[in-house]
């Protein structure tokens, strides 16, 4: 009897304890976690509710789910490393479930080169379906915003000194600067803007405001397939710069020369719209008596638009309106050029695209650049007192699909169509119509088997030749009088593949292997020393380096390369006279075999004590070409370019220092043609900026900045030595509403 009363006992019990469990209040939080700016799932975030043990990880779609809580405040948290913690405050009552969502800014660090990690998903491929291959990644050189800052660049030219390998030729001709990697000249690397390639960008990176820049891409490798059609001879892609708060910048700035450099930039992200813009006007008289005096004033508008979870939307414009005179010539350069005097006035472009990327499933993702490209610059004789107007427009589309296939392979496949017309034609070939056409197509395929990713990829380009005179300039030059314009023909097909392999370990190092081979073919306008259009050159290039991490800021990159030119394009050392003046001259050029293998050492050091950060890398290239039926060396290229730098912060002070040395090479360009090669280089330039923040509500940094500090007149173009030592004060003040 006890026992079954005991039973009975234990019975009722139950069904009390029950009722009173079901009665309990039940709270529930829950939502999810996304990237602010891509709005793509974030997986691992760490949840918690500050101030108890309760907490959760985000699952692989960013979503979590936190129960057993008790009716009160609360500050809900989120956090993971790479992003800033996002803190939300709320008030829960019995018996309801609160919906807490997180959208988390990506975390900025303070970095002198690009951060690798090994991919860890295909998403990444179909957020930004023209990310190049990782195989690529060890010669990839990214010039970040917190660079430019320190290097205080003011153009794009200036943001890549100190890229590896990287040399700047200054002239002051119809193009000011050329820059170029590992000896990749004609045609020099290409440009990218946004990611939409421009078949002219020539003379604009010198005028391209860094202000208005957020990074810059460097491939320094000749095997990016996917953004541009020359991209064999390497790439450069300029990325405009994005706000992701409340910000206003001005930057005031005076210097050597009566120099002036003036920017000012607003933008700010409201949900899922954000905008920046930027206006700035530069302008410098130069030495006397080099006629190198400019005046340039550049706007920029940037518009970034999530109008959904699948579909973003971003238009970019840049206009920049202007004068610059070209810089006579010193000795030893020909006396031709020392008697020029022109200039360009006015010197007018506008660049802008659109670009839309869908996402309708978690698997596919299509890209569509819509792009229009107009310059204008008038160029002026002021010995001969002739003006010819050189306006060329371009315009097309891009498009690339990225298609997930299983959890390990991501194939992408797009194509292009570029227009350009020039009404007048340009540089060495003017009022000579040129109008072509060019169709291109791109496949591209990674594959991940564990540790393991391989990639290969083909692009396929023609071009149609509508009305292409360039070569027709009968009646202005005797020489040239049996050329045969060229209309309404197809060129030759030009292919290019690559092939690649990444090996990642589990202490942050990869090993990368890359190749590629293609064709090159001459630049519009090109000819050789019979007045024919040069061969199309072909190219192979190889690439093995290692990447390893260091901290959450800091790596160390060594790469060994090798590209290998049959039929390569390049000066012939003879120019003819186009016009009866005498003021336009053409280049010849000759194909020969060539080649270069290097080494690549870069090494950029974590933050260390919060205070100092430093970076070095050298390069040495051995290059040789075909003389006489055998090769020998080639003294076109320098074989050692070394950069280094570093940059110290604490408290309201802070200062950067930057070096570089270039060996020894020579050119024939633009000296006498009996005088034979000139040497060039073998030179050390040191740069330094430093400043003083009055910090507040709107912090104010006064600085100085000096060019050239030893004050060194080098050449890297013969008869346009550099201007030695320029010194520069200035202000910046930066207006920002902190998340």
């Amino acid at each position: 009897m006890i026992k079954y009363k005991t039973n009975v006992a234990l019975f009722f019990f139950f069904i009390f304890s029950t009722g009173m469990l079901s009665a309990q209040p039940v709270i529930k939080i829950y939502g999810h976690v996304k990237d602010a700016g891509k709005l793509t799932p974030l997986e691992n975030v760490n949840i918690i509710i500050a101030g108890t043990t309760k907490g959760a990880v985000t699952d692989k779609e960013g979503n979590y789910s936190i129960d057993g809580i008790q009716s009160g405040s609360y500050t809900v948290q989120a956090s993971m490393t790479g992003y800033r913690t996002e803190r939300i405050k709320i008030s829960v009552a019995d018996n309801t479930s609160s919906e807490v969502n997180f959208y988390m800014q990506p975390q900025t660090y303070q970095i002198d080169a690009v951060n690798i990690t090994a991919p860890k998903e295909s998403r990444s491929l179909l957020r930004e379906p023209y990310t190049e291959p990782f195989s690529l990644q060890p010669v990839i050189s990214t010039v970040t915003r917190s660079n430019i800052q320190k290097q205080g660049a003011v153009n794009v030219i200036d943001a890549m000194t100190f890229v590896p390998g990287g040399l700047t030729e200054t002239r002051g001709r119809q193009v000011k600067q050329f820059f170029s990697v590992r000896g990749q000249k004609y045609p020099y690397p290409d440009y990218a803007l946004n990611g939409v390639w421009q078949q002219e960008f020539e003379e604009l990176p010198y005028f391209f405001s860094a202000s208005d820049i957020e990074k810059i891409e460097i491939v320094r490798s000749s095997a990016a397939l996917l953004t541009g059609l020359s991209a064999i001879g390497g790439l450069v892609n300029i990325k405009t710069r994005e706000f992701d708060r409340l910000e206003t910048d001005f930057e005031a700035e005076y210097g050597s020369f009566n120099s002036l450099h003036t920017h000012l930039s607003h933008g700010n992200k409201i949900g899922r719209f954000a905008y920046a813009t930027g206006i700035g006007y530069d302008r410098t008289e130069g030495p006397s008596g080099k006629h190198s005096g400019e005046a340039m004033g550049t706007f920029y508008t940037r518009l970034n638009w999530q109008a959904s979870d699948k579909l973003s939307l971003m238009t970019h414009l840049y206009y920049l309106d202007g004068k610059r005179e070209l810089r006579i010539a010193e000795p030893p350069a020909d006396t031709r050029y020392i008697n020029m005097i022109q200039n360009f006035n006015p010197y007018r472009s506008i660049l802008s695209n659109v670009k839309a990327v869908y996402r309708p499933r978690k698997n596919l993702s299509s890209e569509m650049q819509l792009f229009y490209s107009y310059r204008n610059p008038q160029y002026n004789d002021e010995v001969a007192g002739t003006k010819t107007n050189e306006k060329d427009i371009e315009w097309g589309f891009n498009f690339m699909q990225s298609i997930s296939i299983g959890s390990s392979n991501t194939l992408r496949v797009g194509g292009l169509y570029d227009h350009w017309i020039a009404p007048n034609g340009k540089r060495f070939y003017i009022n000579k119509r040129c109008d072509t056409e060019t169709l291109s197509g791109v496949i591209v395929d990674e594959q991940r088997f564990g540790p393991v990713t391989l990639d290969a990829g083909l692009r396929w380009t023609k071009t149609y030749l509508n009305d292409y005179a360039a070569f027709n300039i009968d009646g202005e030059g005797a020489a040239f009088r049996s050329v045969t314009p060229l209309s309404d023909i197809w060129e030759p097909s030009i292919v290019q593949g690559s092939f690649g392999a990444s090996y990642h370990t589990y202490n942050r190092l990869s090993i990368n292997f890359n190749s590629a081979i293609g064709q090159v073919k001459p630049r519009q306008g090109s000819l050789d020393i019979d007045l024919k259009v040069p061969d199309n050159e072909t190219r192979l290039k190889i690439d093995l380096g290692a990447v390893k991490q260091m901290g959450n800021s800091g790596r160390m990159t060594i790469t060994a390369f090798g590209v290998f030119q049959q039929d390569a394009i390049t000066l012939s050392g003879t120019v003819d006279t186009v016009d009866i003046s005498g003021s336009i001259i053409r280049e010849l050029y000759i194909n020969r075999d060539q080649n270069q293998i290097g080494l690549e050492l870069e090494v950029a050091s974590p933050r260390l004590w919060n205070i100092m950060e430093s970076f070095f890398n050298f390069s040495v290239m051995k290059s040789e070409k075909k003389e006489a039926g055998s090769m020998v060396r080639n003294m076109d290229h320098p074989s050692t370019i070394t950069s280094g730098g570093i940059s110290l912060k604490n408290w309201n002070i802070d200062l950067n220092i930057f070096g570089k040395y270039v060996s020894p090479f020579e050119s024939i360009r633009f000296a006498p043609k009996a005088a034979g090669p000139q040497p060039l280089g073998d030179y050390l330039a040191i740069d330094c900026n430093g400043g003083y923040t009055l910090k507040g509500s709107v912090p104010v940094r006064f600085y100085f900045k000096v060019r050239n500090l030893t004050n060194i007149k080098y050449s890297t173009v013969v008869g346009y030595p550099d201007f030695g030592r320029m010194i520069y004060i200035g202000m910046q003040l930066k207006l920002r509403k902190d998340l």
